[in-house]
């Protein structure tokens, strides 16, 4: 067994009594001030208000959870029975036209000398083809860098690049497009629908 000394002398016990003297000396100061409270009004509606705020904060996240564990649970469900799901925050029907429609918008573009449009519309023709496809489904948030690296996993990307690198540089550098970019990108779009 171990003596009363080591245990009163231990540097464990030690701390354990500097720690309680110093909080015994903090409670002996601050009893000796004498300060009043300011009167506050008595706001008895606040209470219960609070509480039923808290309530309904406990009853809309307990909805939320349960919302999201049953998509969970049903896109679980769909993919076991090989139903394809298709992505929650995808594009309006509007943007997942056919790609034929975006075709023929592209020379109705063309033919007008809008060959920026033109281009945009062969664009996403060309998306709209790797949608059909299911070799990248077409996500409104998806990049064009997102774009680059899922086709690079493909044999035959080079057609898609084109298409997807001058669509890059006229949306977001200072490149103009003139007819033979049309024309270059009319091409890609052609080598993509024959393949």
């Amino acid at each position: 067994m171990l003596s009363n000394a080591h245990r009163t002398n231990s540097p464990g016990w030690q701390t354990r009594q500097g720690f309680q003297r110093l909080g015994e000396w903090w409670e002996y100061q601050t009893s000796r001030l004498d300060i009043e409270s300011p009167d506050l009004p008595d706001w008895g509606w606040l209470e219960p208000l609070g509480r039923g705020l808290f309530w309904l904060f406990i009853a809309a996240l307990t909805l939320w959870i349960v919302w999201l564990l049953y998509r969970a649970v049903k896109t679980l469900l769909d993919q076991r029975d090989g139903t394809p799901v298709a992505p929650r925050s995808g594009p309006a029907e509007a943007v997942l036209r056919q790609a034929a429609q975006w075709w023929r918008e592209a020379q109705d573009l063309a033919q007008q000398g809008d060959y920026a449009g033109a281009c945009r519309a062969l664009y996403m023709a060309g998306l709209i083809r790797l949608n059909d496809t299911q070799v990248v489904p077409y996500l409104s948030s998806r990049t064009d860098g997102e774009y680059l690296f899922c086709i690079d996993q493909q044999t035959a990307p080079r057609p898609y690049q084109l298409l997807i690198r001058t669509h890059e540089r006229l949306t977001f550098g200072n490149a103009v497009a003139n007819e033979e970019t049309y024309q270059r990108c009319r091409r890609a779009y052609q080598e993509i629908a024959q393949g």
